[in-house]
């Protein structure tokens, strides 16, 4: 079998919808399917992890243009290197929503024309069996049903993230753009032979909102966990500190405020280890670094730029608490790419996320109960006392979710789609 295989988001690019790609494409190739990517040149971007290059298992990479504006910004020459600009990284997150907000569909829009214009080369020299499209941007899923439509080869559409039932941005501006957004996703999964989702709450809620129809076509692929990841991990000195570490973007309604509201509390009561540090690892906007700022301990939390994927994990490994944040009015099958990996780590993880939600069934089903919410301090600063006093956990590692697993289980569902 033989797929056209389209993302946005491939490495170089870093962080976990590039994740995602590369280890599905990689083990994709070793259940005998080849996957030929469609991918974006290069942009401004908050991220970048040359060491998945090492990884890609694609059988031929095509690269294009694209109009969207961090493409457009990285072509004035502003943004040169590997790491995002000042001015990216400053501008406040209201501005750019009202940026975002001036596309129907989505920002990423201006790729399109591109996509499509390989994807037709590509089909009028190679033969495919499937068109396979990993969304977001959601407007390149309208790039790939053009191409689907055209050539007649069916199409696979995986949804990594909520679309519309997403309630943390209101990404359209106007009544029309609701209107014409939630047609395309009707349309695309109308269109689809089968609809990938990251998380069982993605494929609940798709069913529930736009029909019972969709069942019989839909599969859940967790992002979980590359195991080989975890062997031979780079040495990392554990630290002399008491550590809690974060992992990945803090964006939209999330934030840590709470927490260290409920921090200071305890250092105040002298409640807490002595010698106590919170890290923070990737690259934050103005908000969240100005949320540090008025923290009251900002000398005990610590920013550390993004690593490559396999550092990152050793330093998981070598802290004492990960923490973990989604906030309450996200819908329920909301499930951050880090869960598999903070859960194969087997570390206490202070889960401030919705009780109620898919992520918090996940965990307490592996043993872990340090589970509170994102916005209360109060809550937060219970489930810290209990950590800080309990030294004996039982936590279970949910192999089904590791990603060779999980790709297995696609192959297979593709392979059966085709006879």
């Amino acid at each position: 079998m033989h797929i056209l295989y389209i993302s946005y988001f491939y490495p170089p690019l870093g962080g976990p919808a590039s994740l995602r790609n590369v280890k599905v494409v990689k083990y994709l190739a070793q259940e005998g399917i080849s996957c030929d990517v469609i991918t974006v040149s290069d942009i401004e971007y908050i991220q970048r992890d040359y060491s998945l290059l090492s990884e890609c298992s694609e059988q031929r990479l095509i690269r294009t243009d694209s109009l969207d504006p961090m493409a457009l910004f990285r072509k004035t020459g502003i943004s040169k290197g590997n790491q995002a600009t000042g001015l990216y990284m400053n501008t406040p997150e209201n501005i750019k929503l009202w940026i975002r907000r001036l596309y129907l569909l989505d920002e990423k829009i201006g790729w399109n024309r591109f996509l499509i214009k390989a994807g037709r080369k590509a089909l009028s020299e190679t033969h495919y069996d499937l068109i396979y499209i990993s969304l977001g941007p959601f407007s390149s899923g309208v790039g790939a049903y053009k191409l689907s439509k055209e050539s007649g080869i069916p199409l696979v559409l995986d949804m990594r993230d909520y679309w519309n039932l997403l309630s943390d941005y209101n990404l359209q501006a106007t009544t029309l753009h609701r209107k014409y957004a939630w047609n395309w996703e009707k349309r695309l999964y109308s269109y689809a032979s089968l609809i990938v989702t990251a998380t069982q709450g993605i494929e609940r809620d798709i069913i529930k909102a736009f029909g019972p129809e969709f069942a019989e076509k839909t599969l859940t692929v967790y992002n979980g966990w590359d195991e080989n990841d975890f062997i031979d991990l780079p040495a990392v000195p554990k630290p002399s500190e008491y550590t809690f570490s974060y992992f990945g973007s803090i964006y939209a309604r999330r934030n840590m405020n709470a927490f260290y509201k409920a921090l200071h509390r305890l250092l105040e009561e002298g409640k807490i280890p002595q010698n106590i540090k919170v890290r923070l690892f990737g690259n934050y906007f103005k908000e969240t670094r100005e949320e540090i700022t008025q923290s009251g301990i900002t000398n005990l939390i610590e920013i550390i730029p993004p690593l490559e994927h396999r550092e990152a994990l050793a330093n998981m490994m070598a802290s004492d608490v990960l923490l973990l944040v989604i906030n309450s009015s996200s819908p329920y099958g909301t499930l951050t790419s880090k869960v598999g990996e903070y859960l194969r780590t087997q570390k206490p993880i202070l889960a401030m996320v919705p009780y109620y939600g898919e992520a918090a069934e996940l965990l307490r089903e592996c043993g872990h109960n340090y589970i509170c919410a994102m916005e209360s301090a109060d809550t937060i600063y219970h489930s810290l006392k209990r950590l800080f006093s309990e030294t004996e956990h039982n936590y279970q590692i949910p192999w089904e979710m590791e990603k060779s697993k999980q790709v297995h289980n696609l192959a297979n569902r593709l392979k059966e789609m085709l006879g």
